[in-house]
């Protein structure tokens, strides 16, 4: 990370070097990846009914869950965050996959989830954070815009994915942050 952030100070040093120092740190940390944004359900109401230990034991409870689920589905587990999580994957098929398993997971274990998923050009440090569009589009879809225990995947994600048997999708326009974007939310196969 310190590298990266290098890059990035010797960018605000050096402006006239604007255009090689982005394609150095495009080419070092860029890549074309699936983000999966994860926020937990009920924070608020939770701390204030049964108080804040109570509430990070369902964030350890959600930890403990997603993370084989991630691995299983060939994705990279970028960082817990409080109640939210980032993880990154190379396919978006794997991305749904691992998106449902979670909620599903989670809502067994009466943790409810919200996630979000994106696909697109990212910066990505592995295993401290990610930066870029997608990462943007997917923590709104995750955290501002599903209701608990859905998935909405953007537009982006959508055309990415193969048709899939055993779930439909329904598409939503959303407005959110001056930003204006087609995306599905994903549900069991009626």
């Amino acid at each position: 990370m310190q590298n990266f952030f290098g890059l990035i100070d010797r960018l605000n040093a050096h402006p006239e070097q604007k255009d090689e120092l982005e394609t150095q740190i495009w080419q070092q940390y860029g890549f074309h990846k699936a983000v999966l944004a994860l926020d937990m359900s009920g924070f608020s109401l939770t701390v204030r009914r049964q108080g804040i230990i109570a509430y990070l034991a369902k964030i350890r409870k959600m930890q403990h869950c997603t993370q084989p689920l991630i691995s299983q589905h060939n994705g990279e587990l970028v960082k817990y965050s409080a109640d939210n999580l980032m993880a990154t994957f190379d396919d978006c098929q794997q991305a749904l996959l691992a998106a449902i398993d979670i909620r599903q997971q989670c809502q067994q274990q009466d943790t409810p989830v919200s996630i979000g998923l994106d696909f697109g050009r990212i910066l990505t440090i592995p295993q401290q954070d990610c930066y870029g569009d997608a990462v943007n589009i997917a923590y709104k879809l995750g955290e501002d815009l599903a209701e608990k225990n859905e998935i909405l995947v953007s537009d982006n994600f959508y055309q990415q994915i193969t048709p899939h048997t055993t779930v439909q999708f329904e598409s939503h326009q959303f407005h959110i942050s001056g930003l204006e974007f087609k995306a599905y939310s994903v549900a069991p196969q009626k």
